[in-house]
């Protein structure tokens, strides 16, 4: 993945803050992956974590592909080819994502659902941010500045004030699952950056084969370690399939763009702002407790994306 893929990591980024449209999209990202973790937990009552995760993925693939059939026909043969073509290297990036940094961590945070709400799930995975910059720094001309550093450590605390209450009130399957969910945060980070230096193809191709790898290795994943659901309630594959259309498919599609547009550092900051989409649905709809040290975490957090983007829009 060599040469084309240093020159994508190095070249610099014109507008870290973005646009107003690119603000717009940020925001659009905020809701409907906030609102993922409450869907995982509909979906796992009946459904177990992995073929979750699997059909998840692969409806999400096939809506993607339904997509790209259906603009090939629109826009004509001759524009379509232009943008679905690929290469082995962009298929060989792209998988690596899409099992890696996707499957992976979408099983992970399927099993982090049996046992962690969905608002602390999603603080959780704020973590992202955390370690999308130092990543970023790494392997990226995107550089983990002094204002950008204090923003995602007050980020970092908001998840520390979050966690530790939760280690001796549920004990150690508790402990687990955020340990899941933090662990899932950071291949998604991997993801973000791996996104930014991957050779640049259409974004609707480009997540149609990061969902369909994910999706068929999570199906293999499943056939060996999970019973297959035999009487799944109405209710969880509603949830699954939302989960393949929104957050997966065109949730994917959005993501992609956006990084390609605004870099991986930008988009990570939907993790620091999706959790107070997502603790109000909690709180509101799944009939879950507003602790005090949600209320912390969550303006820790803000205060860190709000420190950070001072120093973004000072460029």
């Amino acid at each position: 993945m060599g040469g084309q893929a240093t020159d994508a990591a190095t070249r610099p980024v014109r507008r870290l803050t973005g646009n107003g449209l690119s603000w717009a999209v940020l925001i659009l990202l905020v809701i409907i992956w906030g609102s993922t973790f409450a869907g995982i937990r509909i979906g796992v009552e009946t459904i177990s974590p992995a073929w979750l995760v699997a059909g998840r993925m692969l409806s999400g693939a096939f809506f993607l592909g339904c997509w790209i059939i259906l603009k090939r026909a629109l826009d004509g043969r001759t524009r379509a080819h232009e943008g679905v073509r690929v290469t082995s290297k962009a298929i060989g990036w792209f998988a690596f994502i899409g099992i890696g940094a996707t499957a992976i961590p979408f099983v992970m945070y399927a099993h982090a659902a049996e046992s962690v709400g969905s608002a602390v799930m999603a603080i959780c995975n704020g973590g992202t941010p955390f370690a999308t910059v130092l990543l970023a720094h790494a392997f990226t001309s995107e550089k983990l500045t002094l204002r950008r550093m204090i923003g995602v450590m007050m980020g970092f605390a908001g998840l520390v004030v979050l966690v530790l209450p939760e280690f001796g009130a549920e004990g150690s399957a508790s402990l687990i699952g955020i340990l899941l969910a933090i662990f899932g945060a950071w291949l998604y980070a991997i993801g973000n950056v791996a996104t930014r230096m991957a050779p640049r193809i259409e974004p609707a191709m480009s997540s149609f084969i990061l969902i369909g790898t994910g999706g068929l290795a999570t199906l293999a994943y499943a056939i060996v370690a999970e019973p297959f659901p035999t009487n799944p309630s109405a209710a969880s594959l509603v949830a699954m399939i939302v989960l393949g259309l929104l957050p997966t498919a065109f949730a994917m599609f959005v993501y992609v763009w956006l990084i390609q547009r605004a870099g991986p550092v930008f988009v990570s900051f939907t993790t620091y702002m999706s959790p107070l989409w997502a603790t109000g649905l909690g709180v509101l709809f799944l009939g879950e407790h507003l602790h005090w040290s949600m209320i912390g975490a969550l303006g820790l957090i803000l205060a860190g994306v709000a420190v950070a983007n001072v120093r973004r829009r000072s460029n």
